[in-house]
């Protein structure tokens, strides 16, 4: 097996993902599946067929007990790997059209009630983590855009803030109410700055943020800055909230990502329905 030619080709295809707007993280976790890949089966990608293909995926389900939404992404993983062989001119098919995809149970996302978002809030005894908590909760920003915010990306006039870092290199704009603005310029202040990062902080260091509130709050909910995004979500809905605006606000390229949060709402809906009718 040539691994000078196998690394020159996955150079090629990182710079290809980076052309293409993957996060790093992503690109990341692509390349670390084909490296798997080819560690597993011995043999160089454009070489291996959809048979080995798949006793592949039997072996990280079977010997080393991988979910189906892991095999899931190794399998979207592979197949944008070969559609890049395919334009190098290295395969003439894409094995992976005739894998078939395990079937994946969606969950639905987890969120906070407000009295519990008051408590992560409340235990915080920086006013920056304070902050961190207010701002993912009342923007529905990803941790990642969170730790990618600069100071000049907030227009403090029109109360918004512009998202130059979203997922797929998306850009959008979000929204953003007079309290939290309030902390964004006490904490300006605080901190004498006014350009570059907000936070000068690493996603896992905010997860750890969260985690430490979440342990201080005594709340039984997983909590995590991406329930964060969830409860935003949940709440603008519950409160009367186009569909629409906040597949929007979130940065979803399509609806139907946004539209989970409609079978969350449904308690709430009953509650509503029993007022007019309590039988």
């Amino acid at each position: 097996m040539n691994i000078d030619e196998l690394n020159d080709v996955l150079e090629q295809f990182k710079a290809y993902l980076e052309f293409k707007g993957y996060s790093q993280g992503t690109i990341k976790q692509y390349l670390n599946d084909i490296r798997l890949f080819v560690k597993i089966t011995n043999n160089m990608p454009w070489e291996v067929s959809s048979k080995t293909i798949l006793f592949f995926l039997l072996d990280l389900k079977r010997k080393r007990g991988y979910k189906s939404s892991t095999l899931y992404r190794k399998i979207c993983s592979l197949k944008t790997f070969y559609e890049f062989l395919k334009r190098l001119g290295l395969i003439d098919e894409n094995p992976i059209d005739n894998i078939e995809r395990p079937k994946l149970r969606k969950r639905l996302p987890q969120f906070l009630t407000e009295e519990e978002v008051k408590r992560l809030i409340m235990v915080a005894d920086k006013f920056r983590n304070k902050l961190i908590v207010r701002l993912l909760y009342t923007t529905g920003l990803r941790v990642s855009e969170l730790v990618n915010l600069n100071w000049e990306d907030i227009d403090f006039k029109n109360k918004e803030i512009i998202v130059r870092s979203g997922k797929g290199g998306k850009g959008r704009i979000v929204l953003v109410d007079e309290a939290t603005l309030k902390m964004l310029l006490k904490y300006k202040e605080m901190t004498g700055k006014d350009r570059g990062s907000v936070f000068d902080l690493s996603v896992r260091t905010v997860q750890h943020i969260i985690k430490e509130l979440r342990e201080r709050a005594k709340l039984t909910k997983k909590v995590t800055p991406h329930v964060l995004r969830h409860t935003f979500a949940t709440h603008l809905l519950e409160a009367g909230a186009d569909i629409r605006a906040i597949q929007e606000l979130l940065g979803h390229s399509s609806l139907s990502t946004t539209q989970i949060y409609t079978h969350v709402t449904r308690e709430h809906i009953r509650k509503e329905y029993l007022k007019a009718f309590k039988g």
